[in-house]
């Protein structure tokens, strides 16, 4: 009887973790969250629900809404997924995705932003607004028609549409590997402020990164502005000290607009380029291919250096650079970026960047 006892207090804690923290939302509590999250007045919910396998393997449960006022349909999810110690789960809506899936080829829009609309096996939808430019005149183009398309949504009745957009700068070693390097790029939703310096500072600190030609058409008060709040800016230090912690501020001395990467990958191979003749070294090339001596040692670095398979990460292909002669590979296939360690040892500098 005791044994029995323990088995069923045993289950109970288990069916207990298995299921948490969870609620089990009606038909009722469906139309609260419609009525209170998106202030729609005039709608229907389904009177059941149908239920999907989520991404996460958990059972997850869809209930239809219409807007009778514009008759778009859309859903409410119960999202079950496991929490920190146990099962929960919570309301969300495709609303925004599925009005914009509706209305997107009756907007006025223009060939500047691109919209991506889908819906999934389940019906749930998803909607997303981007737009490319490769140079600062395309990006003020990006961030007005971004303006423009949010009034528009405005004066058909939708200004708070939760849809996010991204604005992507086409730059010369953004599709060079497997790997998407999206610096320059700026995502938000466009049911929020658009603000062009901002994405202007984004596109400033990348040309400066990366020293793309086009950053010697910026003004002062620009690259000023962008570097105004940017943390990494690169210095050098010529104390003695090997701890970071204990460098002598007055024995550190900054670069006039070189830069770190703004992911913490380092310092980029055009930056090093431009510290190296900064201090004096014989480089031969420009920032994108160039070579240069240490210590008896021939050193050949550029961006097209990007073709070395890397049998350690899927075999994709990556950077590398010479050195008399020989490839070393980066520490990872999409690096173009050295740490301040590695040009330790590639040029006797010893460089900081916060």
């Amino acid at each position: 009887m005791i044994k029995k006892l323990v088995l069923a207090v045993i289950a109970a804690l288990i069916f207990a973790v298995m299921t948490g923290c969870t609620t089990d939302y009606k038909k009722n509590d469906i139309e609260e969250f419609v009525s209170q999250e998106l202030h729609l007045a005039d709608f229907t919910v389904s009177d059941t629900y149908e239920e999907f396998e989520g991404d996460d393997g958990y059972t997850d449960r869809i209930w239809t809404v219409t807007d009778n006022h514009s008759s778009i349909a859309f859903h409410v999810i119960d999202d079950y997924h496991w929490g920190m110690e146990s099962m929960t789960n919570y309301l969300w809506t495709d609303y925004s995705e599925s009005v914009l899936y509706n209305i997107a080829e009756n907007l006025n829009g223009s060939e500047i932003l691109k919209f991506d609309c889908t819906s999934d096996e389940n019906g749930i939808f998803s909607s997303k607004i981007s737009c490319s430019y490769k140079n600062k005149n395309e990006l003020a183009t990006c961030a007005a028609e971004l303006k423009k398309l949010q009034d528009e949504l405005e004066a058909l009745g939708y200004p708070d549409l939760n849809v996010e957009y991204q604005v992507m700068f086409e730059h010369p070693l953004r599709n060079v590997t497997n790997y998407v390097i999206d610096d320059g790029d700026f995502f938000g939703r466009i049911c929020d402020e658009i603000i062009y310096d901002d994405m202007l500072n984004e596109y400033i600190t990348t040309l400066m990164d990366y020293r793309y030609d086009d950053m010697y058409l910026l003004s002062d008060e620009e690259i000023l502005a962008a570097l105004d709040e940017y943390p990494y800016i690169v210095g050098k230090y010529s104390g003695s000290q090997t701890d970071r912690k204990l460098y002598e501020e007055e024995l550190i001395e900054y670069y006039h607009n070189i830069i770190a990467n703004k992911y913490s990958y380092g310092i980029s191979f055009g930056s090093l380029y431009e510290i190296l003749k900064t201090e004096g070294f014989d480089v031969q090339g420009d920032f994108w291919h160039y070579t240069y001596s240490f210590n008896g040692d021939v050193y050949e670095i550029s961006y097209d250096f990007n073709d070395k398979v890397f049998d350690d990460f899927q075999g994709n292909n990556g950077y590398y650079y010479l050195k008399n002669g020989e490839e070393i590979p980066m520490d990872y296939y999409f690096y173009n970026h050295f740490s301040v360690k590695k040009i330790k040892e590639l040029t006797g500098l010893t460089l900081l960047y916060y």
